[in-house]
C-alpha cells in the first residue's frame, strides 16, 4: 500500500472475510440458542414422567407410615418404609384416596406433572379360575342328618387307635389300612369309596355294641372291601358292601356280621366274593339271638343264602333254590357260616345307605378346576389393576371408558412415556372378611412359613337363607376349591374341599356345621410350608347368597405369613394440553 492509499485490494478482501465470519458467528448463536431452547423444552417434557415415577415409587412419602394414618398424610409416596419396593397397602389406599378426591394427593400429582394432562397405570400379575361347578339346592346327597365327617388322613398307619362315637363319614376312596390299626365306632359308619386293608399285622374293626347287641349300627363300605393279611371286624347290624369282598394274603380273617350281608358288585373285580386261596372266617347272623341273610348281586341278579352252604336266586316269582354257589363267586365251603331266617318272596334290594352318597348328587358340586397366572408385562390395557387420569381440570380413577382420554393423547402435539418394572410386597389379611355381593376378588394372600397348628380354624358365618360361596385356593402349586351351602334357612351350613390334581377333582373333607355357621381347618385349606416358604392365596370366586357372609379367622394365621413379592409393571403417559 502506497503512502496516502486507504485501502488495498487485499485489504478488502480481509474486511470483506471477517464480514463473513462475524455474520456465521451470528448465525451459528442463533441456531445454538434455539437448539439449546429446543433440547430444554424436550428434556422438561421427557422428565416429567421421569421424576412422577421416582417420587411416586422410590419415596416412601412423609410421614412414612402414612398410610396407616391418611390424617396425617403429607406427601404420598407408595415405597415401603424398610425395603426396595412398593408397598401392596400404600397402592391400595393411594388409589382409594384419589377415589374420595383426596385434595393432598391430587395436588401432589398436579405439581409431579407440572399440571399436564397424564395417564397412569398400574399393572399386577393376575390369577384366572375357571371353575366347573353346579348349584342345585333341590339335589340330595349331602351330609345325612346327624352324621359327623371324618376329616384326619385316609392313610392309616401304624398302631393307630380311632374311636368314632357319633354316626361318621368317612370321605375316603379308598381308605387304606396298614399296621395293627384298631377302628371303633360306637354307631352307623360309612366309608365312601373301597377299602384296603392291608396290615402286615392285624386289624380290628368293632361297629356296635358288639357284644352286647342292644343297638343295631351298619357298616357300609362304598365300593371293593379288600383284607389282606391277619384281622377281625365285628358288626353289630347290616353290612352294605357297593363293590366286591375280597380277601387274600395270609393270616387269620374274622368277620362277625350280627345281621344281613349285602353285596351290591359294583365292582370291576371278577368275582363279587372272592376269597381264592385265604384263610378267613365268616358269620353272618348269631345263632339264637340275631339272624342274619347273605344277599349278592352277580351281574344284576341277587342270591341269597339264609343257612350255610344253600343258596336261592331271586326270580319274578320269589325264590329259587340253585345248586351249589353261584357263579361269580369264589368261595369255599368252610369259610362263610349264615345263621339266617325265612326269605321273603316279596324281597326288594335295599337301596345302599344315604351316607355314601355324599359328594354325588349334592347341591354344590365341581367337576373341574383351573388357575392360570399372567405376568404384568403380558396384560392389555383394559386389564390394569388401578388406574388413574388427569385431563381437562379433572380427576378419573378406574375409568369404565378411557377413548376420551386416548383420544386426547393421540391428538397431543408431544406425548412422554415412562415406566417401571420394579417389585410390590403384597400381602393381604384380615382377621375378619365380609362377603357382600358377588365381586370376586382376593381376600387373604402371602407366604406362609410356618407350619399351622391343628387348633386353627376358619369359622364362617352365612345369613338365614339358602345359598352358597365358592372359594378358590392356591396353595403353593396346588388348586384348592372350598364350597359352603346351605339349600334352606333351617337347614345346616355344609362344607367341602375339593383338590384339583392332573385334571382331576377330588374331595379332600367334608363338613356339617350348624344352621348358621360351620368351621373347618386351616391345615385342610394350606399344607405346611416347604423350603423358604409356600406362597398362599384364598380368592372369593362366587357367592350366592344376598345377605353378608362372614369369613372369620380363629387361628390368627397372619402371624405365620409374611409379604409375597410379586412383580409389578407402571406405565405413565404424559402430554400437551390439546
Amino acid at each position: 500500500m502506497r503512502r496516502g492509499q486507504l485501502l488495498s485490494f487485499d485489504a478488502l478482501l480481509a474486511i470483506v472475510i471477517v464480514i463473513f465470519m462475524l455474520g456465521a458467528v451470528s448465525a451459528t448463536s442463533d441456531n445454538l440458542k434455539a437448539g439449546i431452547t429446543n433440547l430444554l423444552g424436550w428434556y422438561d417434557r421427557t422428565s416429567v414422567p421421569d421424576t412422577m415415577l421416582d417420587v411416586l415409587l422410590q419415596s416412601a412419602g412423609t410421614p412414612p407410615n402414612w398410610n396407616e394414618n391418611v390424617s396425617a398424610l403429607v406427601v404420598p409416596g407408595l415405597r415401603a418404609s424398610s425395603g426396595q419396593y412398593v408397598d401392596y397397602n400404600k397402592a391400595v389406599t393411594f388409589f382409594d384416596l384419589l377415589k374420595n378426591n383426596d385434595s393432598r394427593v391430587e395436588n401432589a400429582l398436579l405439581n409431579l406433572s407440572l399440571g399436564r394432562p397424564f395417564l397412569l397405570d398400574f399393572y399386577l400379575g393376575k390369577w384366572s379360575f375357571e371353575a366347573n361347578f353346579t348349584w342345585n339346592p333341590n339335589a340330595g346327597g349331602g351330609i345325612p342328618p346327624g352324621f359327623e365327617v371324618y376329616n384326619g388322613s385316609c392313610s392309616i398307619r401304624g398302631n393307630a387307635q380311632l374311636t368314632f362315637d357319633n354316626p361318621t363319614i368317612l370321605p375316603c376312596d379308598p381308605l387304606d389300612v396298614r399296621g395293627a390299626a384298631h377302628l371303633v365306632a360306637s354307631s352307623d359308619f360309612c366309608i365312601v369309596g373301597s377299602v384296603g386293608v392291608d396290615t402286615r399285622g392285624s386289624i380290628t374293626v368293632d361297629v356296635g355294641h358288639y357284644p352286647p347287641y342292644q343297638e343295631y349300627p351298619y357298616l357300609a363300605i362304598g365300593g371293593d372291601w379288600r383284607i389282606i393279611g391277619a384281622g377281625t371286624v365285628h358288626v353289630a347290624g347290616n353290612t352294605y358292601v357297593l363293590g366286591a369282598l375280597i380277601v387274600r394274603g395270609e393270616g387269620s380273617r374274622t368277620i362277625n356280621i350280627a345281621k344281613d350281608l349285602i353285596i351290591y358288585g359294583d365292582t370291576t373285580n371278577p368275582y363279587v366274593i372272592d376269597i381264592a386261596g385265604a384263610s378267613a372266617t365268616i358269620t353272618v347272623g348269631i345263632a339264637g339271638y340275631s339272624p342274619g341273610n347273605v344277599y349278592v348281586r352277580v351281574n344284576g341278579v341277587w342270591y341269597a343264602s339264609n343257612q350255610t352252604g344253600v343258596w336261592y336266586k331271586k326270580t319274578s316269582t320269589g325264590w329259587e333254590k340253585v345248586s351249589g354257589t353261584p357263579a361269580g363267586i369264589i368261595l369255599p365251603s368252610t369259610v362263610l357260616t349264615v345263621n339266617g331266617y325265612p326269605l321273603s318272596p316279596d324281597w326288594v334290594p335295599p337301596a345302599p345307605p344315604e351316607c355314601l352318597n355324599i359328594g354325588t348328587g349334592q347341591p354344590l358340586t365341581v367337576s373341574s378346576l383351573l388357575g392360570n397366572y399372567t405376568y404384568p408385562q403380558q396384560l392389555s390395557a383394559s386389564e390394569a389393576w388401578n388406574r388413574v387420569s388427569y385431563m381437562n381440570a379433572s380427576f378419573l380413577v378406574n375409568p369404565t371408558n378411557v377413548s376420551s382420554v386416548l383420544k386426547a393423547r393421540a391428538n397431543a402435539s408431544w406425548v412422554s412415556y415412562s415406566e417401571r418394572n420394579t417389585v410390590i410386597s403384597m400381602f393381604q389379611y384380615n382377621r375378619t372378611t365380609t362377603i357382600v355381593g358377588n365381586a370376586s376378588g382376593i381376600i387373604l394372600a402371602g407366604v406362609l412359613r410356618y407350619d399351622i397348628p391343628d387348633y386353627a380354624m376358619l369359622r364362617v358365618d352365612v345369613p338365614a337363607e339358602s345359598g352358597y360361596v365358592l372359594l378358590v385356593a392356591v396353595d403353593g402349586g396346588t388348586l384348592k376349591a372350598i364350597g359352603f351351602w346351605k339349600t334352606s334357612p333351617e337347614d345346616a351350613l355344609n362344607a367341602e374341599v375339593w383338590e384339583s390334581s392332573g385334571g382331576n377333582v377330588s374331595v379332600v373333607a367334608t363338613y356339617r356345621g350348624s344352621n348358621t355357621s360351620v368351621t373347618i381347618p386351616w391345615g385342610v385349606i394350606f399344607s405346611g410350608p416347604a423350603g423358604f416358604g409356600r406362597p398362599v392365596m384364598l380368592y372369593l370366586y362366587s357367592n350366592g347368597f344376598t345377605g353378608p357372609v362372614t369369613l372369620t379367622d380363629e387361628g390368627d394365621i397372619g402371624v405365620l405369613m409374611t409379604p409375597m413379592y410379586e412383580p409389578l409393571l407402571v406405565k405413565l403417559w404424559v402430554w400437551d394440553e390439546p
